[in-house]
């Protein structure tokens, strides 16, 4: 779950600014607002709050550390058994040594990624943007992230942000950005890259514009996705697990917290990488939370008028680790896991001897 963080990067294509001309029209529709609504964790009258996104390359590097683990385990099991047939044979050869050095090196190298993973599990320190979207204040929360110190919150005005498309250098893929420029100084004072080149960031921009911009029946939701969450959803992981795995489209009773057999099935084969994710909702240092939000927050939480499906009790079970179902479907799901993973590695030592 070590993954890069976001950084500040220069203005891209300057789309516009808010409240300048006509919303436009969705480009990718259907894609955009399933995506859309997958991507948020609250909405109210009150606010908007979008989750982290986990882009390819994220993915990829949460699959390097699981690949690098799985390696791990079959080159020690490797090393041990030269290991032991050095003592019980007797055999003293240079050969034998030097493999013995390089498995060594080879096992530190390989165990670098898994142990940095285990830790931020642990840890749970914050590298990604949850960005919150005050409508009533008509004004955008977010904390501001760096390894070197703990995360710096901002509360800056909608109306002096400008937003930008960027695209990665060499490839086809843009995600939007928002941005605000010191006025006196033409410096760049914030910069929220959202970071998903799996939405079009013109559909994204124009999401952002009608949420803010507009009454609450022209905000474009997919109920199946957009389900509500509590507003603090660090006490169980595995909930947390739960609502990366559904919102991948596997399972969307799952949001509900009911145990399927796809989701089950999911659990049993790449729990990892929905762990994983689900730790990076967990570690997310979210706005809501802070006390300049909470002090600007009016609405009372009934009526709400956004298409949105209310959290159930057995959701709120999960969350509060107390959803036994949850917890037979995730923890028999790692014994699968785990048993595969040792399985794979005896069948290795298997081949060699």
């Amino acid at each position: 779950m070590i993954l890069p963080v976001p950084q500040k990067l220069p203005i891209g294509e300057i789309i516009e600014s808010p409240y300048q001309g006509e919303i436009a029209s969705f480009k990718e529709k259907e894609y955009s607002i399933d995506r859309l609504s997958a991507l948020i964790h609250e909405v109210n009258p009150d606010y908007l709050l979008f989750h982290p996104s986990i882009n390819s390359i994220q993915s990829l590097v949460l699959l390097a550390s699981y690949g690098a683990a799985w390696l791990f385990g079959q080159n020690l099991f490797f090393l041990l058994a030269v290991i032991f047939d050095f003592l019980f044979t007797g055999k003293f050869e240079a050969i034998v040594l030097l493999l013995i050095i390089m498995l060594i090196i080879f096992l530190i190298l390989l165990g670098f990624a898994p142990v940095l993973t285990l830790k931020q599990l642990k840890t749970k320190k914050s590298h990604y943007y949850k960005i919150l979207l005050l409508k009533k204040t008509q004004q955008v929360g977010y904390y501001e992230h760096s390894r070197k110190q703990e995360p710096i919150f901002h509360l800056i005005d909608y109306k002096d942000i400008i937003a930008s498309v960027r695209g990665n250098e060499g490839t086809n893929l843009e995600s939007l950005n928002l941005h605000i420029i010191d006025k006196t100084t033409d410096e760049l004072i914030h910069s929220i890259k959202f970071d998903d080149h799996r939405l079009n960031p013109y559909d994204h921009w124009a999401f952002i514009r009608t949420y803010m911009e507009r009454p609450a029946d022209e905000l474009p939701l997919d109920p199946r996705y957009a389900h509500a969450c509590p507003t603090d959803i660090s006490t169980s992981l595995l909930a947390c697990a739960d609502i990366a795995q559904d919102k991948k489209g596997k399972g969307l009773t799952g949001l509900r917290h009911e145990v399927t057999i796809m989701g089950w099935l999911r659990a049993c084969t790449v729990s990892f990488l929905d762990l994983a994710e689900g730790n990076i909702y967990q570690s997310s240092a979210n706005p809501a939370l802070h006390p300049e939000v909470q002090r600007r927050l009016m609405w009372d939480g009934k009526n709400n008028p956004y298409n949105v499906l209310p959290v159930t009790a057995e959701r709120q079970a999960a969350f509060n680790n107390k959803n036994a179902k949850v917890k037979l479907k995730w923890y028999s799901g790692i014994a699968v896991n785990t048993t595969w993973f040792i399985g794979s590695i005896l069948y290795v030592m298997l081949v060699i001897a």
